[in-house]
């Protein structure tokens, strides 16, 4: 009898570095490759001092990631080209308790490496604003294969936001609608609670980029209260709206999943032939 296939971990490599250190990772490899690239979006990146410099690159030799200073070792140039270069993009913001994370996932050759930083915010009137970001950065290599359960490590630690993909009724109503007229301020319980007071916030997008094609571009919007996972759209035209419609646990990774799909039949389409 032949025993059961030992399935591959969600997460191939983790290592955490400075922002210092991802900064000159990023900026020598992009030098190496001939890159007009900065580090991912969302992530700090500020000129550095000499004596900042020479600690990030000693950080580096420490992690094995730089032979010298000026220097990447060859197959960490490789994975951060991969993020730098990505056909498909994955972008994650999240606030949960007082710390939101950007997390950026770049997609390329069935693998996939993402770059996740905290950062400390309060909740102001009906927005959140970013007071600090940790100076630490964690970086990890996976398979695209795992692309849900890499990024669902990196989301709120809820149920309803890190459960497996599961599709929403199509014909569901939305819980709350709020015209461009509506003042969040006023408005009554259960709809106060939900748009003033959430637990968490989650929004993803997905990039699609193609050489001499413009960007393909989807974005989705949740909210938890209560353990309760809650989409959030908008509708423009004569008369906007804002509607936030209850969704099973699940309904995130389904979204995520779907677009990525999506990604890659727009690439085949267009005949690039850099994502397998």
């Amino acid at each position: 009898m032949t025993a059961p296939a030992t399935p591959r971990p969600i997460v191939l490599r983790r290592v955490q570095l400075s922002t210092a250190a991802w900064q000159l990772l990023c900026e020598a490899t992009s030098a190496t490759l001939g890159l007009a690239t900065a580090p991912a979006e969302g992530i700090r990146s500020t000129p550095l001092t000499e004596e900042a410099a020479a600690a990030g690159w000693a950080e580096l030799n420490e992690l094995g990631m730089s032979p010298a200073a000026g220097e990447v070792a060859r197959q960490w140039a490789g994975a951060v080209a991969l993020l730098l270069t990505a056909p498909i993009t994955v972008t994650a913001r999240a606030t949960y308790n007082g710390v939101s994370t950007t997390s950026v996932l770049g997609l390329r050759a069935g693998r996939g490496l993402a770059c996740h930083q905290r950062h400390l915010s309060e909740r102001r009137g009906q927005g959140t604003v970013i007071t600090g970001s940790e100076d630490s950065l964690e970086i990890t290599l996976f398979d695209e294969e795992n692309v849900w359960g890499a990024t669902a490590r990196l989301l709120p630690p809820l149920d309803v936001v890190r459960a497996a993909a599961h599709a929403a009724p199509m014909d569901a109503e939305p819980a709350v609608v709020l015209g461009a007229g509506t003042g969040p301020a006023t408005l009554a319980e259960p709809a106060a609670s939900l748009v003033n007071d959430e637990d968490a916030n989650i929004t993803l997008s997905v990039v699609t980029a193609a050489q001499g094609h413009p960007n393909r571009v989807w974005a989705g919007m949740w909210s938890v209260k209560d353990d309760h996972l809650y989409s959030v759209a908008t509708r423009g035209g004569d008369n906007p709206e804002l509607r936030l419609t209850e969704v099973p646990a699940g309904h995130i990774a389904n979204e995520l999943l779907f677009a990525v799909v999506g990604a890659h039949d727009a690439l085949a389409s267009l005949g690039t032939g850099n994502t397998q």
